[in-house]
């Protein structure tokens, strides 16, 4: 058997479509064994807002539901909780750290969070990570 592909997904803003691709694009390859980890970054607020507390009711219901949709796509797409991370700080700079600290060798994500993981391609040298991927692009993958 070939040894497991890690594939890393990034579920802020996917679409039910994309994870629909996503599970149709694993079923499909019986021959290649994938790994794959879900990773939900929350965004962070500045310290100075949590003094204000409607700010702190806001940050509470933006981490319950980050959390749902995670078990969610993870319960869709088989992924044991082990396997999904739920992180505070910029997406970037979060995915492409969890990235290489579980030896990814693919990184997916939505269309609209492509941008910003590309960003940060010169560390991708550095950090030896590897393909970021719009799930879009599963099909020719």
């Amino acid at each position: 058997m070939k040894p497991a592909k890690n594939v890393l997904l990034v579920t802020n803003a996917t679409t039910e479509e994309e994870i629909d691709l996503i599970k149709a694009a694993i079923n499909t390859q019986h021959d290649m064994n994938i790994k794959l980890n879900l990773v939900h970054v929350i965004p962070s607020l500045p310290t100075c807002y949590f003094s204000i507390p409607s700010t702190v009711v806001l940050a509470e219901r933006y981490y319950e539901e980050a959390e749902k949709s995670l078990t969610t796509i993870g319960q869709i797409l088989n992924v044991g909780k082990s396997n999904q991370w739920l992180i505070t700080g910029r997406i970037r700079n979060e995915v492409l750290r969890l990235a290489a600290s579980l030896n990814a060798q693919f990184i997916l994500a939505s269309s609209s969070n492509i941008p910003e993981l590309h960003k940060s391609s010169t560390l991708r040298k550095e950090r030896n990570l590897t393909l970021i991927q719009s799930i879009n692009n599963l099909v020719r993958l």
